[in-house]
């Protein structure tokens, strides 16, 4: 039995677990996605064996031989003109939701997206060949893979499996699907995990297939908020915290759980909302206030990714299947699955989370508010040194809520996360100032 999940399957009261996952069908996926030739967002939408339109169908009509719990339908958005979509566009985003177990916990949402749109070294190009295997039918067939092994296994919060078009035009799809579901008031949003460009974990060439980058997964997250109100930014800058994000905090989660169930693939958290010079479909979510994170391979290996299949000096360009490698894969949806058993199984992290500043003393009494789940076991106050980037001190506060620790808020950072009766912890809520 895969250990990266296997620690879960009691807590989530369901029957899967990572043996759940199939490379064989992962490779399948990527195969299936890349022959389609192109999926350009502005390809055929008509073609029954070519095109972004034949894509799609295919991706639905697996959500929906997934059965169970799982209902799948296509989100159709319609996108103004820009510059990559010059006469504007009809997009559809392929979607299926899984509803929550739990009443107290079914309105909180947790997404696993990838984007199954395609480019080839024309970003304008609709026609020629982009089979777009790693970028992103990778991270595509994570999304399908793990919606095929929970649609029979709800877990105690509700989850969305999203594959966006457009995100080669813009984050079309993504920031299409995150405006409706905000304004439809679908639910809170508690987490996304994207997944994008994560098949090839050797990069380029001249790596040996002996890195240990095969064992490992950039975790990209934001930190800032997009347009702080003054406020808010006063706050950040008097707490020290602009380290301290809920996508920060959903990131340092993520990193804690790959390591407690011993994931074979270990995120290596980045502190930057991406990569320079691109961008990704969880920067929507995170510009609304949901915390969102890219998972994205360590190394890049550009001449196979937004290039023409081609041959330069006897080397082969192109985003092609045969590059990437299908275990690889599976590793990393084996670590979405355990991400997304902890955090929707979890209680809601605790609310309203101070230091009190009122008296000076060299211990730290905390205060919080309680999670909402009638599950709750009780809360653990965390802290590091203000050098540190990950918490490095727990302390069990059980079901009170309140805390005195032995630590200055003056040099210290601090937080509380809730568990339940199964051991299952929230991310930890940041704690702020107040004076009581």
């Amino acid at each position: 039995m895969n250990t990266c999940v296997s620690a879960l399957i009691v807590a989530a009261g369901c029957h899967v677990t990572g043996d759940s996952i199939s490379v064989e069908r992962i490779e399948r996926d990527i195969a299936t996605l890349a022959a389609f030739g192109t999926r350009h967002t502005l390809s055929s939408t008509d073609d029954p064996k070519r095109g972004i339109g034949a894509a799609r169908e295919w991706i639905l009509s697996e959500f929906k031989a997934a059965g169970g719990g799982l209902v799948s339908e296509l989100e159709h958005c319609e996108v103004p003109p820009s510059i990559r979509v010059p006469k504007g566009a009809k997009l559809a985003n392929v979607v299926a939701r899984l509803e929550g177990s739990m009443p107290e916990a079914r309105d909180r949402i947790y997404y696993i997206v990838g984007h199954y749109d395609s480019r080839n070294g024309d970003a304008m190009d609709a026609v020629g060949d982009a089979p777009g295997a790693n970028d992103d039918a990778s991270g595509t067939s994570i999304v399908m893979e793990l919606a095929r092994v929970l649609a029979k296994n709800p877990l105690e919060s509700s989850v969305v499996f999203l594959c966006t078009a457009g995100e080669e035009q813009g984050l079309l799809g993504a920031k299409c699907h995150v405006d409706n579901a905000i304004s439809r008031g679908d639910g809170t949003i508690m987490g996304v995990l994207n997944n994008d460009i994560v098949g090839d974990p050797w990069g380029p060439r001249e790596r040996t297939r002996e890195a240990p980058e095969r064992w490992q997964v950039r975790v990209f997250s934001h930190g800032l908020p997009r347009n702080p109100d003054a406020f808010e930014y006063a706050n950040i800058k008097a707490w020290g915290a602009a380290n301290d994000s809920a996508g920060r905090q959903l990131a340092r989660h993520i990193f804690d759980i790959a390591n407690e169930r011993d994931c074979a693939v270990k995120p290596v958290v980045v502190f930057r909302d991406d990569r320079f010079l691109r961008g990704g479909d969880h920067t929507p979510f995170a510009e609304r206030g949901v915390p969102a994170v890219r998972f994205t391979a360590m190394h890049e290996d550009y001449s196979r990714q937004h290039a023409n299949i081609v041959m330069r000096e006897n080397l082969p360009y192109g985003d092609t299947a045969d590059h990437v490698e299908a275990p690889y894969v599976a590793d990393v949806a084996r670590l979405n699955l355990a991400a997304l058993i902890a955090l929707a199984n979890a209680p809601r992290p605790p609310a309203n989370v101070r230091m009190l500043t009122a008296e000076l003393m060299n211990d730290t009494e905390l205060k919080w508010e309680a999670s909402p789940e009638p599950d709750v076991a009780g809360y653990e106050v965390v802290w590091r040194e203000t050098t540190d980037w990950n918490w490095s001190h727990v302390f069990d506060a059980g079901k009170t809520l309140s805390a005195r620790v032995p630590a200055s808020k003056d040099t210290c950072f601090f937080g509380v996360r809730s568990y339940d009766q199964d051991g299952n912890r929230s991310p930890v809520t940041f704690a702020g100032a107040g004076k009581e």
